[in-house]
C-alpha cells in the first residue's frame, strides 16, 4: 500500500502493517510478526511499505532520523549565538563506541543516536523513541505521551527534544536512507544515559571541539585509503593546513585544553554517521 505521507491523509499505519505483513507471510513465516517501514523517495515522501528485513538486504532507501545528544546546554541554540564576536561556548555532546560483537561497524565510534522509523512513524517519535531505547533518556518521549493524552491542556512543557532541524539522504552500498535530523539536550540532574550493554562499549559526554576534529581526522583517514563514501572536502574543514599536513598544533592543544584519558585522534566513525556529520556542519 503506498500513501503521499508519513502521517497524513487517510494513512493508517496499523492497517498497512496488517495489510504488508499478510501480503509478505506467505514468502515467509517469520513476517507474520515483523516490523514494517516505509520506502520513500530522495525527498522523502513514501511510496510503499514493506517487511524492514527487505529495507535492509536490497538496500532500499527509508526514513529514519539522526540526533546529537548535548549535556544541559541545548546545542542548536548555542550555534545560534548572535553574537558573532564572542567565541561560542558549545556544550559537550554524547559519543560511543561500539561493542566489537556489533555485525556492522564493530568497534567504531558515533557522535549520533540514530533508527530507522516504522511505517507511518512521526520522525520526532521515532527520535523520542530511539533515545529513550538506545540511552535510557525517556522525558521526551514521555512529553510526547502526555501531550497526546492530555490534548487540551494548557500547561507547557519543555521538551529537551528539538524539532526536526533539517533533512539529509545517506546513500552507501549497504544504507539508503533520508535522515531526519534533531537535537537533545539532557538536563543531567533530571535523568542520566544508561546504555545496553550488548550494543555499546564505551560512552561519554566530549567536549564539542574534540568531536569536530576527531570527525574530520577520521573523513581523512576514509578518503585516504580511498574509501570515504562522501564528497571531498576543503582543507579547512578537514582540520589540515595549507601545505594539506595534519595540523598536530590544534591536536596538541586540544590535548591540553581537555585532560582526556582517551586517544580521541584516533577514534574511527561510522562512516554512515560521518556523512550526517557532514551536513550537520553544513
Amino acid at each position: 500500500k503506498s500513501s503521499s505521507s508519513a502521517n497524513g491523509g487517510d494513512y493508517d499505519p496499523n492497517s498497512t502493517g496488517v495489510g504488508v505483513r499478510q501480503l509478505f507471510t506467505p514468502l515467509n513465516s517469520q513476517y507474520a510478526n515483523m516490523e514494517i517501514v516505509d520506502m520513500v523517495n530522495n525527498e522523502g515522501r513514501v511510496l510503499g511499505s514493506l517487511p524492514r528485513p527487505y529495507v535492509h538486504t536490497w538496500n532500499i532507501l527509508h526514513r529514519g532520523i539522526g540526533m546529537i545528544v548535548s549535556k544541559d546546554v541545548d546545542i542548536f541554540e548555542a550555534l545560534l549565538d548572535e553574537d558573532d564576536n564572542a567565541e561560542k561556548t558549545m556544550p559537550e555532546v554524547y559519543v560511543h563506541q561500539r561493542t566489537s560483537t556489533k555485525r556492522i561497524f564493530p568497534s567504531l565510534y558515533d557522535m549520533f543516536v540514530g533508527g530507522v522509523s516504522s511505517s507511518g512513524e512521526d520522525a520526532k517519535w521515532t527520535a523520542a523513541r530511539e533515545v529513550a531505547e538506545e540511552l535510557g533518556l525517556t522525558r521526551a518521549l514521555n512529553v510526547l505521551e502526555n501531550n497526546q493524552k492530555d490534548v487540551n491542556s494548557e500547561a507547557v512543557i519543555v521538551n529537551p527534544l528539538s524539532d526536526k532541524l533539517f533533512q539529509c539522504t545517506v546513500c552507501t552500498s549497504y544504507n539508503r536512507c533520508v535522515v531526519s535530523m534533531f537535537t537533545y539536550c539532557c538536563d543531567t540532574a533530571l535523568e542520566s544515559i544508561t546504555w545496553q550493554e550488548e550494543e555499546v562499549a564505551w560512552g561519554d559526554y566530549v567536549p564539542y571541539d574534540i568531536v569536530q576534529l576527531a570527525g574530520d581526522m577520521s573523513i581523512d583517514r576514509l578518503m585516504e585509503k580511498g574509501i570515504w563514501p562522501g564528497s571531498s572536502c576543503k582543507d579547512d574543514d578537514c582540520g589540515k593546513d595549507v601545505d594539506g599536513a595534519k595540523s598536530e598544533l590544534t591536536i596538541e592543544k586540544l590535548k591540553t585544553k581537555y585532560d582526556k584519558d582517551y586517544s580521541w585522534d584516533t577514534w574511527d566513525f561510522v562512516p554512515d554517521g560521518l556523512l550526517v556529520w557532514e551536513a550537520w556542519k553544513a
